[in-house]
């Protein structure tokens, strides 16, 4: 399976004309054998920003499709109307051993916004993650406006990137969710994090993971600045964003030696 996600940024004045030559695209598109998904996504508060994302069975199905009459017709005259169009494209198994192997932790980011439905599909990956007896026990504070993010910045270790960082996330725990036996949701709730920092890779983005628990004094004020309810205790902070620059690449990690094979 192969995933293409395309980025555009249009002036308002072609948007419209961008727009209708889109959803014909999509149309045509989805009735083309092995295309499993074809979505024109509309940015509710950038005007300026769309997003194509196409998702298909595999290679020749997707030479197929660009060589199709409503392709060579369709996407040139795109191009020539957007004032920029950037893509991306995974396959099933390198989207995964890429984001693992590839992400990395931002320190800094751009002023671009997050467009909703991006925030939507990370906390969306966070909440396929394990819990034991299916409880969930997650809930996700979104913050965007400069004040939380910049007080959050001064009060947590580590917090530097949230003073540029466009938008946050608290994970919390619900506590009426964990049950009385629910001892593991650290672990759940650390897997929640880590499907949501693969999921913004898979979307261009950089993250940053800033831990709230087990430090109980900031787990304290950090429910105290947010005005958050008793159930919830706040367990980490993802900023995310557009990464100013590079981040850092490291040495390979891999090492046999960590690995044990207990036989009989």
């Amino acid at each position: 399976m192969i995933r293409i996600n395309v980025n555009l940024l249009v002036d308002a004045g072609v948007r419209a004309e961008v727009t209708s030559l889109l959803t014909e695209m999509a149309e045509l598109s989805r009735g083309e054998r092995g295309c499993i998904g074809y979505e024109i996504l509309q940015n509710c508060r950038l005007d300026d920003t769309l997003m194509i994302v196409e998702t298909w069975e595999n290679e020749a199905v997707l030479a197929v499709h660009k060589e199709s009459a409503h392709f060579t017709r369709i996407i040139p005259r795109v191009r020539e109307l957007a004032r920029e169009m950037t893509s991306r494209k995974f396959t099933t198994m390198a989207a995964v051993d890429e984001a693992v192997t590839g992400r990395r932790t931002a320190r800094e980011y751009t002023p671009d916004k997050v467009c909703t439905e991006v925030v939507e599909r990370v906390a969306r990956a966070g909440m396929y993650a394990p819990s034991v007896k299916d409880r969930r026990p997650w809930e996700f504070f979104v913050m965007e406006d400069g004040k939380h993010l910049h007080e959050l910045a001064e009060m947590l270790p580590g917090a530097g990137a949230l003073r540029t960082a466009p938008v946050a996330i608290l994970v919390c725990c619900n506590t009426r969710l964990a049950g009385l036996d629910g001892g593991n949701w650290p672990q759940e709730l650390g897997a929640c994090v880590q499907n949501m920092l693969l999921q913004a890779y898979g979307e261009g983005l950089g993250t940053t993971w800033i831990g709230v628990y087990p430090r109980m004094h900031l787990v304290h004020e950090v429910k105290k600045a947010l005005h958050l309810s008793s159930e919830f205790v706040p367990f980490a902070v993802v900023a995310l964003g557009k990464a100013a620059g590079e981040t850092d690449s490291v040495a390979e990690r891999y090492d046999p030696l960590k690995i044990h094979f207990i036989s009989r």
